[in-house]
């Protein structure tokens, strides 16, 4: 379960927004969280999260941390928790139960106009997420935890994209449509991808790595250094094109989390 720290004050959200002064915050906070919970930490990681949050707690921010809140991630929360807004807005929890609220001199709208709006801002919020989740991507030598974010069953992997759809459209989704590099074969920004071991392999394959250079590799959230030839170090871990080969004498484990990040 994430703290109750919030990366963007009342403040902000009002003058980002255009929302009404006359708001009152403890309207706008809870949404806050659940937005920031709900969508910016499957964009970070949960390590890396957690690693913000606790900055802003011990107030030990870097300055990298600082231009990924700054610049990234406060413009997607604000209009992610904008998206949430119309419904909770409208309506609010009394002893008798959810209630309508009424202004006079106003029309209250349809389900359908707040369905509108909300999808609206949800569309806006998604285009900040996608800036976001590329932006890590292309500097994640900068964030440890992106990468080395742990195994454990509560664990939340960055995604790699910020759009989803509801509709099937026959085939698996490739995230991040190729871009690249002068031409050559090479992704202008670094792609992830990921191996869940079934148990007892000591070599395995990971298709999207072949013709690839692999940039980074980790286990179980624990990073390897990349070799091309036989090894006995489990600090290491050999990577051939497509093939993964463990050090020797070395097995995997059912369930282990094998990252890969390549161009």
């Amino acid at each position: 379960m994430s703290k109750n720290i919030l990366f963007i004050t009342e403040q902000l959200f009002k003058d980002r927004t255009g929302a009404s002064n006359n708001i009152d915050g403890k309207q706008i906070f809870p949404m806050v969280k659940v937005a920031g919970d709900m969508y910016i930490q499957p964009a970070l990681g949960s390590k890396l999260y957690q690693r913000l949050q606790d900055g802003v707690v011990a107030d030990n921010l870097t300055n990298d941390e600082k231009t990924l809140l700054d610049y990234y991630v406060t413009d997607a929360l604000v209009w992610f928790t904008m998206s949430l807004l119309p419904m909770i807005m409208g309506f609010q929890l009394f002893s008798k139960g959810f209630l309508q609220k009424t202004a006079e001199e106003s029309n209250t709208p349809s389900r359908a106009d707040m369905e509108l709006i909300e999808q609206k801002y949800l569309s806006m919020a998604e285009f900040y997420k996608t800036r976001l989740i590329k932006y890590l991507q292309e500097n994640y030598t900068l964030y440890y935890e992106y990468l080395n974010h742990g195994s454990a069953l509560d664990v939340i992997f960055p995604e790699a994209k910020a759009y989803t759809s509801p509709i099937y459209l026959g085939r698996e989704y490739v995230p991040n449509t190729p871009r690249w590099v002068n031409g050559s074969s090479s992704y202008a920004v670094p792609q992830i991808a990921y191996y869940t071991a079934v148990g007892n392999e000591t070599t395995f394959n990971v298709n999207d790595l072949y013709g690839r250079t692999t940039l980074v590799a980790t286990r179980s959230g624990l990073s390897k250094v990349i070799v091309n030839g036989p090894t006995s170090d489990t600090g290491k871990i050999q990577i051939n094109g497509n093939v993964i080969t463990l050090p020797t004498g070395d097995v995997a484990i059912a369930g282990e989390l094998f990252t890969f990040l390549y161009r």
